[in-house]
C-alpha cells in the first residue's frame, strides 16, 4: 500500500489523498488537519464488492470505532461519491473491508481498493 498526499497551498485550499492499495489496515490522520471531505473515489480491482469506511478519529479501532461513512464499490468498478458542501471532520482516517457491517474487519476479497479523497 502506498499513501500519498498533495497540497495546493499556493493556488487552492484543497488536498488530494491517494492510497493505491487500501485494505483492512487503517490509514490514520491522512489529512493532518481538520477540514471538509468533498470527494471519495474508489477503484476496485477485484470481482467482489468492497466497502470503504471513513472515520473522524485519529486512531480508530477497526471493528470497534464506528465509521461516519460506509461506501460501497462494486467488483471491478470505479465509484465516485461527491459531497456537496463537504463533510466536516476533525481527523480523517479510512480503511477498506469486504463486508458492509460497520464493525467488519475482513480484508477485501482478492484485491485491494485504490482510494482517492479530496478535502480542504
Amino acid at each position: 500500500m502506498s499513501l500519498s498526499a498533495t497540497n495546493f497551498d499556493d493556488a487552492l485550499d484543497y488536498k488530494i489523498i491517494h492510497e493505491t492499495a487500501s485494505t483492512n489496515s487503517l490509514n490514520s490522520n491522512v489529512s493532518t488537519a481538520p477540514g471538509k471531505l468533498f470527494t471519495v473515489k474508489m477503484v476496485n480491482g477485484s470481482s467482489s464488492i468492497a466497502y470503504v469506511k471513513i472515520f473522524d478519529d485519529e486512531t480508530p479501532a477497526l471493528g470497534t470505532t464506528l465509521p461516519i461513512l460506509v461506501l460501497p464499490v462494486a467488483g471491478s468498478a470505479t465509484t465516485v461519491y461527491e459531497i456537496p458542501g463537504g463533510l466536516d471532520f476533525t481527523t480523517l482516517s479510512f480503511a477498506s473491508t469486504l463486508n458492509q457491517s460497520p464493525t467488519d474487519t475482513t480484508a477485501p476479497s482478492g484485491s485491494t481498493v485504490a482510494v482517492t479523497l479530496v478535502c480542504s
